[in-house]
C-alpha cells in the first residue's frame, strides 16, 4: 500500500479587534400603583446606558406626551400640557418626575421612553399604572346589631363605607379572626346619586355559640381597605345575655306563692320581645340600603 499525501496548506485566523457595540439596557419604571386625591407622585425612571450617551427622557400619560428631558439642548427640560397633569419643575429631572395636586384625571397609564444618542438611538419604552383614589372620609358604620345577645340568637348587621372612589373593600372580624366567608352577606358597590363616589355594604348572619363568647364578651369588627392608602375599622363589643336565676324565696314574695309554687326559674324575654326589638329599634338589611340610597 502507498500512503497518499496531502499537501499543507497553511490557514490563517483572523481576531477582531473591534469591541462589543454599547447598548442601552434595563429600562425599568416605578409608579405608585394608587395615590390619594391632592397628593404629591414621584415617578421614577431606571436605566443603563452601558456607555452610550444619553439623547432623551420622555414621559407619556396615555399616548400623549407631557415631559421631555434633553441634556443637551438648553434649558434641558420641556413640558407639554396634559389632563390631570401638573409637573413639578424643581423635583424632575432625567430619572425623576414628580407630579402635583393629583385629581381623579390624573389616573392612567404613564410611560418612560428612553433614547440614546448617536449612532444607534437606540429606544426603549415601559409603563406603570397610576390609579389616584378618594378615600372615605368617615370610619365604616356598623348597623343592626344589638347591644346584648344569647347563645343561639342570630347576629345579623351590615357595614357601610360611603363616599369613595374605587369602593372600599371591606371585611368581618370576630374576636380578632376573620369571620367564616359562610356569614358574610356581600353586595355590589352602588354610585352616590349627588356624586361620582361609591358606596360598600357587607352583612354578616350567624347563629351565637359558646365559643363565641370571651370573657362575657364578643367583638365585632369591620375593616374597610383602599389599596395601602387607606385602612379604617369600627368595632362593636357585645355582652353576653345569660339567664338570670330567680329564687324561690324572692318568687314566693314577689308573687305570694311559697317554695313550692309556681315560681319561673329564669328571667326570659316575652315572646315577642326580641320580634319587636328588630322592628323597632334594628334597621334590617333593606331598610339598610334604602337608607344609603334615599
Amino acid at each position: 500500500r502507498f500512503l497518499r499525501s496531502v499537501p499543507f496548506s497553511p490557514q490563517i485566523l483572523f481576531f477582531s479587534t473591534r469591541p462589543v457595540i454599547a447598548a442601552l439596557r434595563d429600562v425599568q419604571v416605578s409608579v405608585p400603583p394608587a395615590v390619594r386625591r391632592g397628593d404629591t407622585a414621584t415617578l421614577h425612571c431606571y436605566y443603563d446606558m452601558d456607555g452610550e450617551s444619553l439623547y432623551s427622557v420622555k414621559w407619556y400619560k396615555g399616548r400623549r406626551e407631557f415631559y421631555r428631558y434633553t441634556p443637551k439642548e438648553s434649558p434641558p427640560m420641556k413640558i407639554f400640557p396634559a389632563q390631570g397633569v401638573q409637573v413639578k419643575r424643581s423635583a424632575s429631572n432625567e430619572s425623576q418626575l414628580t407630579l402635583l395636586g393629583l385629581s381623579l384625571a390624573s389616573s392612567g397609564k404613564y410611560s418612560c421612553e428612553v433614547s440614546a444618542d448617536a449612532p444607534s438611538f437606540h429606544t426603549m419604552i415601559v409603563t406603570g399604572d397610576l390609579e389616584v383614589c378618594e378615600v372615605p372620609k368617615h370610619v365604616p358604620s356598623i348597623h343592626g346589631m344589638r347591644s346584648r345577645y344569647r347563645v343561639g340568637d342570630i347576629v345579623r348587621g351590615n357595614c357601610t363605607s360611603h363616599n369613595s372612589r374605587p369602593p372600599a373593600n371591606l371585611t368581618w372580624y370576630i374576636n380578632e379572626a376573620q369571620a367564616n366567608p359562610s356569614y358574610i352577606r356581600t353586595h355590589k358597590p352602588f354610585r352616590e346619586r349627588k356624586n361620582e363616589f361609591e358606596t360598600s355594604l357587607a352583612g354578616i348572619h350567624f347563629v351565637v355559640g359558646n365559643h363565641h363568647f370571651v370573657n362575657g364578651k364578643l367583638k365585632i369588627r369591620c375593616t374597610a381597605r383602599i389599596h395601602d392608602i387607606y385602612l379604617q375599622s369600627t368595632e362593636r363589643s357585645i355582652d353576653e345575655d345569660r339567664p338570670r336565676v330567680i329564687s324561690a324565696a324572692s318568687s314566693a314574695n314577689s308573687n305570694g306563692k311559697g317554695a313550692n309554687g309556681n315560681a319561673v326559674p329564669y328571667d326570659h324575654f316575652p315572646p315577642y320581645a326580641e320580634n319587636e326589638l328588630d322592628r323597632k329599634d334594628y334597621m334590617t338589611l333593606q331598610g339598610e340600603l334604602e337608607h344609603i340610597a334615599y
